[in-house]
């Protein structure tokens, strides 16, 4: 959807949140509604006086998403009424404003979706809508773009790298200004703004010897930056480097991660499909597979490291 967040009909939202949360709470969401204004300010002219908004939730609330999301459900229920959207083979994939529509037809009521949306002022984008048809028995697959990126690909790790460069370019002003911002201050606004979006899907990742070495030569290239540190200063001294600032090469946060996330799931219940999952891929019993065996994250974590 586009702008989804700054659409909501806040009058609608409470109603919706009427019978499902208490009244502390609706009190408090009231609160949050209540009384935004906003300015626009375009580059080379001064900022506009203040108007009222009754449209939209603020931006950057950690209430936001979830009312967002509280509205959203809400307006699918009243699509999945609706029967020439939903049939008896119609699946649903929801996750933030993104909605997938999976069926076995060939047809999915686009125009109707959007009209019932609009009543809720929630706009679907069309440029990011596509139609994705799976193989059938004796047909093609046909081809669409990629819409998104693989977890730990090489296309999403680059990707990842120009996002944490522009974050880093962005606080320019406060690397260059060593005599006025501590040291501590900059690592702490680096871990907060530009090292979080390094980190993201981490414990997703299975990277190559070659990509891990990238992802420390580039961590360790940022932090000369904030520090500013100019070559060949700590030339050959990267143990230095991560003594001066506190931190650990990415790659083993990035086994941490992994780690942490195969604790989760053998925490959770044997009939989760992730543990249903490992247990079918490390399974023993039966015939031999074969060719080669196979090597998984955690495998190759055990005879790299350990």
């Amino acid at each position: 959807m586009s702008s989804a967040f700054d659409t909501i009909d806040r009058h609608l939202l409470l109603n919706i949140l009427k019978n499902i949360i208490r009244e502390v709470e609706k009190r408090v969401t009231r609160y949050l509604l209540s009384n935004t204004e906003l300015s626009i300010k375009l580059k080379g002219l001064p900022k506009t006086e203040s108007f009222k908004s009754n449209i939209g939730t603020p931006e950057g609330d950690s209430l936001s998403p979830v009312l967002f999301i509280v509205y959203l459900e809400h307006a699918l229920k009243n699509i999945r009424k609706i029967k020439t959207v939903y049939t008896q083979n119609t699946l649903e994939l929801a996750y933030a404003d993104d909605v997938d529509f999976v069926s076995t037809t060939d047809f999915v009521d686009v125009e109707t979706i959007q009209k019932e949306l609009a009543d809720f002022r929630l706009n679907v984008n069309t440029n990011k809508t596509e139609y994705l048809l799976v193989q059938k028995d004796g047909e093609d697959r046909k081809k669409v773009k990629k819409v998104d990126s693989l977890l730990g690909d090489t296309e999403d790790i680059e990707r990842t790298k120009q996002l944490c460069n522009l974050a880093l370019q962005k606080l320019s002003s406060i690397w260059i200004r060593n005599d006025k911002v501590k040291q501590v201050t900059r690592l702490n606004l680096y871990g907060a703004l530009v090292k979080s979006i390094l980190l993201y899907k981490r414990g997703t990742w299975s990277l190559t010897k070659q990509e891990e070495h990238k992802l420390n030569t580039f961590h360790r290239r940022q932090l000369r930056t904030i520090l500013n540190i100019k070559y060949p200063t700590f030339k050959k001294k990267n143990n230095g480097l991560y003594q001066k600032t506190g931190e650990t090469p990415i790659s083993l946060t990035n086994l941490e991660a992994r780690w942490r996330l195969f604790g989760h799931i053998l925490r959770q219940a044997i009939n989760t499909p992730p543990n249903v999952a490992m247990t079918k891929y490390f399974k023993t019993e039966g015939s031999k597979q074969q060719g080669r065996p196979k090597t998984s994250i955690v495998t190759a974590d055990l005879y790299s490291y350990l």
